[in-house]
């Protein structure tokens, strides 16, 4: 048995139904328990344990297309797409000798720039050969993609464009995985700024593994954590000055043009939510857009990034990690309200708020209304030109139930 979760400060607990308590033992990453082969296989049965969701929702979920895919910089441990079309390549790795630190994150790179150069066809032709070596079947990309359980694939068209697209970009998820994992992103810098080109993530996944020793039986727990990521594409502007080129200088742009709230770059999510969000609407609703998040953000809310759309959430008062949804903005300029209600119910905090905001929300819209059979939503979406029209209105009623929420829970807590 493997089991996955999120990872937790100190060491986890096992707590079976019949009240038995196990406490698991951490393998220490020195000892030579498994192979960086059994970790490629645990990631290429196991993908939904790479948080890649809280990386990149572009990325996810996670369709495994390759293992030990060649290119001219090495085999990639583990290859994958998204139902959107965007690639996710895996590099592991356990952490037995220093020369492995200095020498992985360069790897990683020089495997983003080869594919870089793949064309749709080529990459097609590797996922077939990975399909005919596992399965004993031909499919490519485009039926991988559509085979795989609860995946809600794109018109073929626009992911071979998609895919295509993000193979001439680099628009690329780079992942480093294994276990004891100390790197610091300054140590990256070396070798992310030899790519100003390519439009990659970057992200160092640890897996903390523990032994549960039940009767004879050893099962594994394998616990998941982002180390840390790359959040920001520096690009560097290089000045040839004179005739036989005597001066150069290389000037770093640290400018903040088109960044949502002008003050951070946008993530790879951010960047193509933005691009489709702009080819529906004005340029003032995309602004409007963008305005959101910075309102939301001064209250104190989360963005989360999906594939087509960006969640307005609010972290739990309490402190428990859980994240309470109050509402979505689609690609499409479509906002909608649902969830909060069960959400607080979870947290031990009262349905009411939740409700009350679901009604009060809907208000000031025409056309809105509560859903009639289920009172935690709204019965359809409006659209950003409505809630632009009455946008003070509702800021001020996402306020008041942020406000409600925390005090609720603070008299919960005392």
């Amino acid at each position: 048995m493997v089991t996955m979760g999120n990872r937790s400060d100190g060491n986890p607990v096992l707590l079976k139904a019949d009240n038995t308590v196990f406490y698991p033992t951490r393998i220490p990453f020195e000892e030579r328990r498994f192979e960086e082969g059994w970790l490629q296989r645990l990631i290429e049965r196991n993908p939904g344990l790479l948080p890649v969701e809280d990386i990149e929702p572009v990325f996810a979920p996670l369709i495994p297309i390759g293992t030990e895919v060649g290119t001219d910089a090495g085999p990639i441990d583990n290859l994958f797409i998204s139902p959107a079309g965007y690639l996710t390549i895996v590099e592991t790795k356990l952490w037995r000798n220093p020369e492995a630190r200095r020498q992985v994150v360069g790897q990683i790179v020089d495997y983003a720039k080869d594919i870089s150069h793949w064309s749709f066809e080529k990459l097609d032709m590797q996922v077939r050969n990975y399909n005919r070596r596992h399965q004993s079947l031909e499919n490519g990309i485009l039926e991988t993609i559509r085979f795989t359980k609860d995946s809600q694939m794109i018109g073929e068209a626009k992911l071979v464009d998609t895919i295509s697209r993000n193979l001439e970009r680099g628009r690329l998820l780079l992942l480093i995985v294994g276990d004891g994992i100390r790197e610091s992103v300054e140590a990256m810098v070396e070798f992310l700024t030899r790519t100003p080109q390519l439009q990659f993530t970057l992200a160092l996944v640890e897996l903390q593994v523990y032994e549960i020793k039940t009767g004879e039986a050893k099962d594994l727990l394998v616990i998941p954590q982002v180390v840390t990521r790359t959040r920001e594409i520096t690009r560097a502007v290089v000045h040839i000055e004179g005739v036989d080129i005597q001066s150069v200088r290389v000037d770093v742009d640290t400018s903040t043009a088109g960044d949502v709230a002008g003050s951070r770059r946008r993530t790879i999510s951010e960047q193509d939510y933005f691009n489709a969000l702009g080819q529906s609407l004005s340029p003032d609703q995309v602004e409007f857009a963008q305005q959101i998040i910075r309102d939301m953000e001064d209250l104190g809310c989360l963005i989360q990034w999906r594939q087509a759309s960006y969640v307005v959430r609010l972290a739990d008062p309490s402190g428990s990690g859980q994240k309470l949804t109050l509402f979505v903005v689609t690609k499409d300029g479509q906002v909608y309200v649902g969830w909060l209600p069960g959400q607080l119910k979870n947290i031990g905090l009262p349905q009411e708020i939740g409700y009350e905001f679901v009604e009060e929300s809907s208000k000031p819209f025409k056309g809105c209304r509560v859903h009639p059979t289920n009172r935690e939503s709204w019965a359809k979406s409006i659209s950003l030109g409505q809630l632009h029209e009455r946008y003070e209105d509702f800021v001020l009623l996402v306020e008041r139930t942020i406000v409600r929420i925390r005090s609720a829970s603070a008299k919960a807590e005392g």
